[in-house]
């Protein structure tokens, strides 16, 4: 580990588990924008707090928050971000298109024609893509690679480090909730691969409709609530959630926008389903054990491994 003694402008943080950063680390090393330090937070979990933890380590006035496993997709597209914030005081969150690798296999690209929300369209202008305040709404900005200013981060108190899925959405509430915009840049995109099984995309579902039941039980004042679940015997909603499977494969529900959907579609029946159980599960047992993790990286006595490198 190394440190630094002069302030970059961006502090790029990385969390990783398995501490494999080569993916991010690549594309990170082409951009032509060169005032940045990296801090890769290794064995912290959930990924909301992996990235508190990084922000506390670093002290740039920009926050570049980037997957291990997603890479930007040009070699300026750190400095149009950096752009973006730099010329609007309202602009607190930059964020970039998503795309499918071009080595991804046939049932990754398959899973992103038939779920949305793991391939964005990349705009040709910059787009404001604020979510309402009065909803769960749809924003095209996701944590996996977004750009963030340091005092709006630090103003509303960073991601919720209990939440286990949901923290993006939570955090982009709370920023629009204090009066600033998300905006997505044009003509940047990062590179993300879907989920590589079938087990992948119902365990990710499921943990997207947990996610999701949390949000709705933190926050009740946004009319969140996608199911009357205060009305209902818990073992009722999970035998209607499993009783309604066949349907299911007709009828999909998006839970970003809140439209009905008629169609065959087999991997998106799965991910709903599998979404409509964890947004159950998460309603009726709430949060989850916290983790034991903490900020200095105990889990099992093993202790995390953080790189912090400059440029």
């Amino acid at each position: 580990m190394s440190s630094t003694t002069i302030k970059s402008k961006v502090s790029i943080i990385i969390p990783s588990w398995i501490g494999e950063v080569s993916r991010p680390m690549r594309s990170i090393e082409q951009q032509t924008f060169r005032d940045y330090e990296v801090d890769i937070v290794h064995g912290v979990s959930p990924a909301g707090r992996a990235r508190n933890v990084g922000a506390r380590r670093t002290r740039s006035d920009i926050l570049l928050f980037i997957d291990d496993d997603a890479s930007l997709g040009h070699e300026h597209i750190l400095q149009q971000m950096v752009n973006l914030l730099e010329s609007d005081a309202q602009t607190a969150i930059v964020g970039v298109s998503l795309q499918v690798p071009v080595e991804a296999s046939r049932f990754q690209r398959t899973i992103a024609s038939q779920l949305p929300r793991y391939s964005y369209p990349i705009v040709s202008e910059n787009l404001v893509s604020n979510p309402p305040l009065n909803g769960y709404g749809f924003t095209a900005i996701t944590t996996l690679c977004c750009a963030v200013r340091r005092p709006v981060y630090e103003e509303v108190g960073g991601f919720d480090d209990e939440l286990p899925s949901g923290e993006d959405t939570d955090f982009f509430y709370r920023v629009r909730r204090c009066g600033y915009n998300l905006v997505l840049a044009a003509n940047c995109w990062a590179y993300h691969e879907p989920p590589t099984s079938l087990k992948a995309l119902v365990r990710k579902s499921f943990w997207y409709g947990m996610g999701h039941a949390l949000e709705a039980c933190k926050s009740p004042e946004r009319g969140m609530a996608v199911l009357p679940l205060d009305r209902w015997y818990g073992p009722l909603g999970l035998i209607a959630a499993v009783a309604g499977l066949p349907l299911a494969f007709f009828v999909h529900y998006y839970f970003d926008t809140r439209r009905l959907v008629f169609s065959f579609r087999p991997l998106k029946t799965l991910s709903t389903h599998a979404t409509l159980c964890g947004y159950v599960y998460g309603w009726y047992h709430g949060k989850p054990r916290k983790a034991a993790v903490t900020d200095q990286g105990v889990r099992s006595g093993r202790p995390e491994s953080i790189e912090v490198q400059t440029r």
